[in-house]
């Protein structure tokens, strides 16, 4: 059977996207004659949606975490909002009902809640019948991802399959602990040695390697941690990667050039995309506590130094995630994956209230990763794991223990396996 397969996405943070990337690579490789779309559900039910809730989700993380929190953990009880819900997706299928018919997809593949919920409301009240499969892009399920006419869930732990089994009432043979869509080249043994690339960056191959991934981090906060690493005894190395965040590069570069004083503006990202009149911006550059923290001084406090190399935006994360031993990084869902295919430890920053939390929790519980409370504690908590080589190599061995490999593989072969059974079952009715 030839497949035809449609992924569904959204842009509420770049994990639902690299998923749903990964997942088309390997198709694309694995069976070339298969034919895969990706479109982004939420832009397509309206520009003016899409701006809500990317922008809004943005502002809530950014700006107010424990709202953010708060509404994470109050929307995964049922409640009287369910019923709003069910009106927007009912809207939304309006616009992608067109579109599914124009694909004619033999199998769904959502690898974002809101998109999973439009294609399940429809396959729920309107009789749509192609198969679905909801991809749980966080490493614990929340109850948006929950519909009745999902055909299949993949998780990323044991205990998010648990969970979906106890608490949301789906059946085991609806659940899938397959892991994250990754891409290939981030699982241990693929892509170029660590030799090559540390040999490619004028580093010393005998010395311990720290990944430092900014791009999520406030401007401040990531100059201290870097000033914190600087203050460790140890001799190793540095690799900084500051994303498409373009103030963090450039104070950066500051700082590594020896300047003694550095002038920031730890502005979020969002308030700078907005335009002056903007509500938020008025609302964000006249709060008293927001004000007070918008520019700041940030004097270096050390005169040490390791050596360190400083990147922008790049598309070979890959290369230094498996030349490093360890990565300090936030905790989101697929960066948290990338990192464990590659067997490397985690210290993770600046969790959001929410899934993040509970990524970090869980990185600690399976003993792949410790929490960074503050940036103040960096040259303790880092120090303390590139002290204790034992240490390094038990974490190594418990990302061993827990990556799910072949993920996109299996993945697939389940999307075969239901499109097939669906295209069986069209068949027997339209003999009999």
């Amino acid at each position: 059977m030839k497949m035809n397969i449609l992924i569904l996405t959204a842009s509420t943070g770049g994990g639902h996207n690299r998923a749903s990337s990964a997942l088309k690579q390997f198709i694309g490789n694995y069976d070339p004659e298969a034919k895969v779309d990706v479109i982004d559900a939420i832009e397509e039910c309206s520009s003016a949606l899409n701006f809500t809730v990317v922008k809004g989700y943005k502002a809530l993380v950014t700006l107010t975490p424990a709202l953010f929190g708060a509404m994470y953990k109050s929307s995964d009880k049922k409640s009287p909002l369910s019923e709003t819900v069910n009106i927007i997706y009912q809207q939304c299928a309006k616009k992608i009902q067109p579109i599914i018919d124009e694909y004619a997809p033999d199998v769904i593949i959502s690898c974002h809640p809101f998109a999973g919920g439009i294609l399940g409301y429809m396959k729920e009240k309107q009789g749509y019948d192609i198969p679905l499969i909801s991809i749980v892009t966080d490493f614990l399920p929340h109850r948006t991802y929950i519909s009745g006419g999902i055909d299949a869930y993949i998780t990323a732990s044991s205990k998010a399959k648990e969970i979906l089994e106890t608490r949301y009432d789906i059946a085991p043979d609806k659940v899938f602990d397959y892991g994250h869509p990754v891409f290939d080249k981030f699982y241990e043994g693929n892509g170029r040695s660590r030799g090559e690339v540390l040999d490619e960056l004028g580093f010393d191959k005998a010395k311990l390697t720290v990944l430092v991934m900014a791009g999520s981090f406030g401007v401040s906060d990531i100059l201290e941690i870097y000033e914190n690493l600087l203050e460790i005894e140890q001799d190793y190395q540095i690799i900084v990667i500051t994303g498409r965040n373009k103030e963090l590069y450039d104070a950066f570069e500051e700082l590594l050039n020896s300047e003694k004083e550095i002038i920031t503006r730890d502005e979020p990202e969002l308030i700078k995309s907005l335009s002056e009149d903007s509500i938020i911006r008025i609302i964000y550059n006249t709060s008293e506590d927001a004000f007070d923290n918008l520019t700041t001084t940030y004097h270096q406090r050390t005169g040490k130094s390791k050596p360190t190399k400083l990147f922008y935006f790049i598309d070979n994360v890959d290369d230094y995630m498996h030349a490093a031993d360890l990565i300090i990084t936030k905790p989101g869902g697929l960066t948290t994956s990338e990192s464990i295919a590659c067997a490397l430890p985690m210290v993770v920053f600046k969790a959001y209230p929410g899934q993040e939390e509970q990524n970090a929790a869980l990185l600690v519980e399976n003993d792949i990763g410790v929490i960074l409370e503050k940036s103040s504690d960096t040259a303790k908590t880092v120090g303390d794991l590139l002290a204790d080589k034992s240490r390094l190599h038990m974490m190594r061995e418990s990302c061993r223990k827990y990556v799910r490999k072949n993920s996109c593989k299996n993945i697939y072969e389940l999307a075969k396996k239901l499109a097939e059974a669906n295209k069986s079952a069209e068949n027997a009715t339209a003999e009999q």
